[in-house]
């Protein structure tokens, strides 16, 4: 019986967060999908377009990194997620009154600030919650399969459709109702996970780590520091993805909002299936692994929307499978540092692993490749993007295994060895 409500809870629990991270996602990405039709009446430059982006990560960074610390240390990780869904769609209702460049960069900034802590906080709570065999599937799933589903695959086609019908502005006001729906529902069946034993390792190395690990003690960790490097290249790959596709197809290519919508919808639909699909494969391939096949994979999506200059349908069949990297998303940002370090801190690890590929990649190189585009072209943003993950595959090649199943068979290798030579 005990078991059998752990079950139904972990299910309860993913299912809640995997809400509010999605339409967390609905609104972030929802910027991006209507900027053909924002231009109009607030007009910006591809620098102060990548500036916008970059500001919102900016913040995330922020937001993320102190977010997921304090939860942690104040226990109250409930607390911060219902704030963190209630203040984010307020701002992306905000988002519907802007008058000027300066007002949206404000705004963006601002929801980037409220929206930081919802998954590092989120990923602490269902790390501790997650049964072990379920736990790369569960993370992967709530980092990936709601935001993009409802964000990716929904988002273009509905944002896109419901502001030919009642206009830009409109539509982001009516993004307030679902957070509110959200945050009652936090609220309401979210507890507060146990705190016991949280000096603990929830990985199965067979050691059990209770040392008093501080903030700036995560960096002795090879696999923090190594997820740490890959997010600063891996979550550019994401944002110009999603930034610049949309004007590159509408601009350069002369495609119409609508076509555009669907291809990027096509980009959605990718980062929800491999979003979970390669965090569950990595369960039994092991984390390295995965980490490096799809990280190579994720170069075909901006290279197929780049050249790819056949049917439209054949588009987003290569644009489905080629941005796989929401997969490996979730293993270097939560997974993998979840199973590094000491359950106390995962909150911590999560939000610096995000805050800091957030703000140097997030932020630097995406506004970077903002002036790039102006200077030389819409089509470099997306040329970064494809090389920025053939960086995060070689750089995967240094990472310690963490998969429980690939540590547990390691370690009764070394125990039969260790039995035959003494014999």
């Amino acid at each position: 019986m005990a078991n059998r409500k752990f079950w139904v809870y972990e299910n309860k629990l993913l299912l809640i967060l995997s809400l509010g991270w999605g339409f967390l996602f609905f609104d972030r990405l929802a910027v991006n999908f209507l900027m053909p039709f924002i231009i109009k009446d607030v007009p910006m430059s591809n620098t102060q377009i990548s500036l916008i982006v970059a500001g919102f990560s900016l913040t995330w960074a922020l937001g993320g990194y102190f977010g997921g610390y304090f939860a942690d240390r104040l226990g109250k990780r409930k607390v911060f997620l219902a704030i963190s869904v209630l203040f984010f769609s307020l701002c992306s209702f905000m988002t519907g009154v802007v008058t000027g460049f300066l007002f949206l960069l404000f705004i963006r900034m601002l929801m980037g600030l409220v929206e930081g802590p919802f998954f590092p906080t989120g990923a602490s709570i269902l790390a501790v919650e997650s049964s072990e065999s379920r736990r790369g599937f569960n993370l992967g799933f709530l980092q990936n399969f709601s935001s993009n589903f409802l964000g990716g695959v929904l988002g273009p086609i509905v944002l896109v459709a419901v502001a030919i019908a009642i206009g830009w502005r409109n539509t982001f006001l009516l993004t307030l109702i679902p957070g509110l729906i959200v945050a009652f529902l936090i609220w309401r069946y979210v507890r507060e996970p146990k705190t016991s034993n949280e000096s603990e390792s929830i990985s199965t190395d067979g050691n059990k780590k209770d040392e008093n690990v501080r903030v700036r003690d995560l960096f002795k960790y090879r696999n923090i520091v190594l997820c740490i490097i890959i997010g600063i290249f891996f979550i550019p790959w994401y944002t110009l993805v999603f930034t610049f596709a949309p004007l590159y197809l509408v601009q350069a290519k002369g495609v119409s909002p609508d076509i555009m919508s669907y291809v990027m919808s096509a980009v959605g639909i990718s980062a929800a299936v491999w979003g979970f699909v390669v965090p569950a494969l990595s369960d039994r391939w092991g984390r390295k692994p995965a980490m490096i096949t799809f990280s190579f994979i994720s170069m075909l999506g901006p290279l197929s929307i780049l050249f790819f200059n056949g049917p439209f349908w054949m588009l987003m069949i290569l644009v489905i499978i080629g941005c796989a990297g929401p997969g490996p998303m979730a293993l270097f940002m939560s997974i993998i540092p979840a199973e590094t370090i000491p359950r106390k801190y995962i909150g911590a690890a999560v939000g610096l692993t995000m805050g800091v590929g957030e703000l140097i990649g997030g932020v630097g190189i995406v506004t970077l490749s903002g002036v790039a585009a102006d200077h030389y072209g819409i089509m470099v943003p997306l040329l970064m993007s494809a090389a920025f993950a053939l960086i995060s595959a070689l750089v995967s090649l240094f990472l310690i295994e963490t998969s429980p199943i690939k540590v547990k068979a390691k370690r009764e290798a070394e125990l039969r060895s260790s039995t035959v030579s003494n014999i």
